[in-house]
């Protein structure tokens, strides 16, 4: 098998992975009876980090409120940031990850070392370098300061900042589509 002919392959891999739809993980056993309809207006909780000083952290905690208050706003909750009763914590990591592969016979050729002597063995090789950021949303009771309900979405952050937005609107639209599953379901019983 030709070396050139594998690359392809390994390309295709690439971007599959990252046009993977994100998931979005909530307990449901835990916040299966929340039911958003029972209030009408909703606040944030300060972000109380020193990466806030970071200006791009901080535009992405800007866009992350912009997206949650025309969700919200959309499901008939108005902000209310002195008393809102509903409050939304916001936790957000990012971690530098790596991709790797191991490398094999067919695409990766023998060492030589002088003559007629020759090594070769398996080994991880890097082949991307990227950002994934987490993000998890608790819905938080103002009366009883107990979480209604979490959710939490990870997924690779684009390296352009004009995707980053569009990035983010698309993992806050699929809390919002889980939350809604469960309201839908809280509303049939």
């Amino acid at each position: 098998m030709k070396r050139s002919n594998l690359y392809p392959l390994y390309f295709l891999v690439i971007v599959i992975s990252f046009c993977s739809t994100p998931q979005v993980i909530v307990e449901h056993s835990e916040y299966e009876n929340f039911n958003l309809q029972e209030y009408t207006t909703f606040s944030f909780m300060e972000v109380d980090q020193s990466e806030t000083e970071v200006p791009v952290f901080a535009q992405a905690i800007d866009f992350l409120k912009q997206e949650i208050t025309t969700q919200m706003t959309a499901r008939g909750l108005s902000e209310d940031p002195a008393a809102g009763e509903l409050k939304i914590n916001l936790g957000l990591v990012i971690e530098n990850k790596e991709q790797t592969r191991e490398t094999n016979l067919a695409t990766d050729p023998f060492m030589y070392s002088g003559q007629r002597n020759y090594t070769w063995k398996s080994e991880e090789v890097v082949v991307n370098r990227y950002k994934e950021g987490t993000l998890t949303m608790h819905l938080v009771d103002s009366e009883t300061n107990a979480a209604v309900w979490i959710g939490t979405i990870s997924d690779i952050i684009p390296t352009k900042q004009e995707k980053k937005q569009a990035a983010i609107e698309v993992a806050v639209s699929s809390l919002f589509e889980k939350l809604d599953s469960v309201n839908n379901s809280t509303l049939q019983q």
